[in-house]
């Protein structure tokens, strides 16, 4: 199945990513009702969306249910059941994927995600090439740069979140960049794409999650709004390796 099910489904299946991720299901009325009741806050998101677009988020608290979407006003409920008739009225039939609310570590108030951007050089194998914190604007659910999310270097966000020192935050980067090899790698048996942008959680307590696996077009221009731009000069040095080596390889073919 293709989407963002089909990529959880092909990744649960390795058992050391299978660690990083969150309980997902499909979405329906059955499983709403049960993981609302088990974790308090989840996230509905649109199978094939990418961009943040379409993405709400639903709680309980106390006897109120309430939801919003992506960056808008809250609307609140009596119920489970009437929650989850005014969600599937505004996705329609169209196919979303269910998961728990990652506590998302904050900082200034305003929850984090992380990017890590993996490229295949030269002799075709993957490499780092730079990670970077998208932040999310204030009122919204996601962090998406097209919702209005900014991005911060990784150092500063880490020092800012968890007040870790320089060997904690190596080591956490360190496991960014394994798990972002790990899910690569991985990805070889999925489809070939050349480059390939992982996004990653990090909870209030410093655990490490993974979120979505973006492989058709991942932004290099995120990383052009960092200040130091040694991360978007590698990605495009990668790139152009890449495809300069692909294009000799083809012309040998065709000659020989």
């Amino acid at each position: 199945m293709p989407g963002k099910w089909g990529l959880h489904q092909f990744y649960a299946k390795d058992q050391q990513i299978k660690t990083l991720l969150p309980p997902t299901v499909l979405f329906n009325r059955t499983t709403f009702e049960r993981f609302l009741a088990q974790y308090g806050s989840v996230y509905i998101k649109p199978n094939m969306e990418h961009k943040g677009k379409g993405i709400i988020k639903a709680w309980k608290k106390g006897s109120v249910y309430s939801f919003v979407v992506v960056k808008g006003g809250i609307r609140r409920y009596g119920n489970a059941g009437a929650l989850y008739n005014a969600i599937r009225s505004h996705t329609g039939e169209k196919q979303h994927v269910l998961q728990k609310t990652i506590p998302l570590a904050r900082i200034g108030g305003r929850p984090f995600d992380i990017r890590v951007m993996m490229i295949r050089d030269a002799s075709d194998q993957w490499r780092y090439c730079g990670m970077l914190a998208k932040v999310a604007p204030d009122g919204s659910v996601v962090t998406n740069m097209s919702r209005g999310g900014r991005v911060r270097a990784m150092d500063d966000v880490l020092k800012q979140a968890f007040n870790w020192n320089e060997e904690e935050r190596k080591r956490f980067k360190d496991q960014l960049v394994l798990s972002s090899q790990q899910i690569c790698r991985r990805f070889d048996r999925y489809k070939y794409s050349y480059q390939i942008g992982i996004d990653f959680a990090a909870d209030r307590s410093g655990r490490l999650w993974l979120i979505e696996v973006n492989f058709d077009y991942p932004s290099h221009a995120l990383f052009s709004r960092l200040k130091d731009r040694t991360y978007f000069k590698l990605i495009k040095q990668t790139v152009s390796e890449y495809r300069l080596t692909r294009s000799k390889r083809r012309i040998k073919k065709a000659n020989d």
